[in-house]
């Protein structure tokens, strides 16, 4: 049998939903919060990102003396077609979609989940401190959804980011900055048959510089990645412009800047070898953050994994999360697993065993939270 929570998983993702275009999926959890009680609040963030729709923060209040939990996950998806059909395996313990575009899973899973731990907790009146709930747009699309969130505006200071791959007990306690990097190399149109010695290709450049970076795993700690090149109009014409789009990823702060020096200076050193203007720009997207397992936001994941008889798996994470940016406001943030895999692909998958366990650990963290504020105050 379906259980809600797998149902629920079903209805959100067929809501037609892309970065920016989050409208109808943010009025759908809007009413579903309402309606299990906590006070809902839509920031400013969509007109800020250009998109239609901003950040939700949500809340519901509980005893006064116990500290309150952040809840965390992202309403938008990769690129996809509009349409997901999510498609049940014969015994019931996978979800796929069609295999015509994405699940989704990254992070409906996320969203399900969090949502189903609510009503666990009102459906049992268990007791609890204050609820603190984010549902960000534009995760997907450099973290910027909550790197506009209004962060005093947040009572928590814990927060528990359900937006990870992997089996249910994984824990992200390190993800990299990631910065973007946008480079323009300009040359000389000339037509390509009759006088091609008065152009300059910004193709040829380009490729020069590229082929002089280093690119991939620069280190343990950091990478690099130039996956969009754009330049040229015809064969018949000289390449006078080109376009190329990267990123640049590091844990450690020192590292990143000295590739980007090193970036820097090759695009510099080829433009002054072929005579012409490189335009390098570089916008830093989030923060790197990094918690050790002894932080209480740590122990707190853990002995809720523990009581629901799952060994948690501490570890670091190699992309991005609205947890970069809670951790940069103060507010420290892990990422938790809800058993999705091969995320930002049509091969994309989610465990239904561990999408229910994820709904059981958000109920779990929040006891986990209580229980804890009640033995301080002993």
């Amino acid at each position: 049998m379906r259980t809600t929570i797998v149902k629920e998983f079903e209805e959100l993702v067929k809501i037609p939903v892309q970065s920016r275009e989050e409208r109808k999926i943010a009025d759908v959890l809007k009413y579903k919060l309402v309606g299990m009680g906590l006070s809902v609040f839509e920031d400013q963030a969509g007109e800020k990102l250009q998109g239609k729709a901003g950040n939700i923060i949500a809340r519901l209040p509980g005893e006064h003396d116990i500290s309150a939990i952040l809840l965390s996950a992202h309403m938008d998806r990769v690129h996809n077609p509009g349409c997901i059909h999510p498609v049940l395996t014969e015994d019931g313990e996978i979800l796929r979609s069609d295999g015509s575009s994405i699940l989704a899973a990254d992070d409906i899973a996320g969203v399900s989940a969090i949502l189903d731990g609510l009503r666990q907790i009102m459906a049992e009146n268990s007791p609890h401190g204050d609820i603190e709930v984010v549902f960000s747009v534009c995760e997907e699309v450099g973290v910027a959804g909550s790197r506009c969130l209004d962060f005093s505006c947040l009572k928590a200071r814990r927060a528990y980011v359900f937006d990870a791959p992997g089996r249910i007990g994984r824990v992200i306690l390190q993800a990299p900055t990631k910065c973007k990097v946008q480079v323009r190399v300009k040359g000389c149109s000339a037509h390509a048959g009759n006088e091609p010695e008065k152009g300059l290709s910004a193709i040829r450049v380009a490729a020069a510089a590229i082929s002089r970076l280093r690119e991939g795993r620069i280190t343990p700690y950091t990478t690099s990645n130039f996956g969009s090149f754009h330049g040229g109009s015809s064969t018949n014409v000289v390449c006078d412009a080109v376009e190329i789009l990267g990123e640049v990823r590091s844990t450690k702060p020192a590292e990143l800047d000295a590739y980007l020096q090193e970036m820097k200076k090759i695009f510099a050193d080829t433009a002054q070898e072929y005579q012409t203007e490189i335009d390098v720009q570089v916008q830093l997207l989030y923060h790197t953050f990094s918690l050790t397992e002894q932080e209480p936001v740590v122990q707190t994941a853990t002995k809720a994994l523990q009581s629901l008889g799952i060994q948690p798996c501490c570890g670091a994470g190699g992309g991005g999360m609205d947890g970069n940016h809670f951790n940069f406001h103060g507010i420290p943030a892990v990422g938790l697993s809800v058993g999705y895999s091969n995320n930002h692909t049509p091969e994309e998958q989610l465990v239904v065993a561990d999408l229910i366990m994820a709904g059981n650990l958000v109920k779990a963290l929040i006891t986990e939270v209580y229980e804890e504020g009640k033995k301080s105050a002993q």
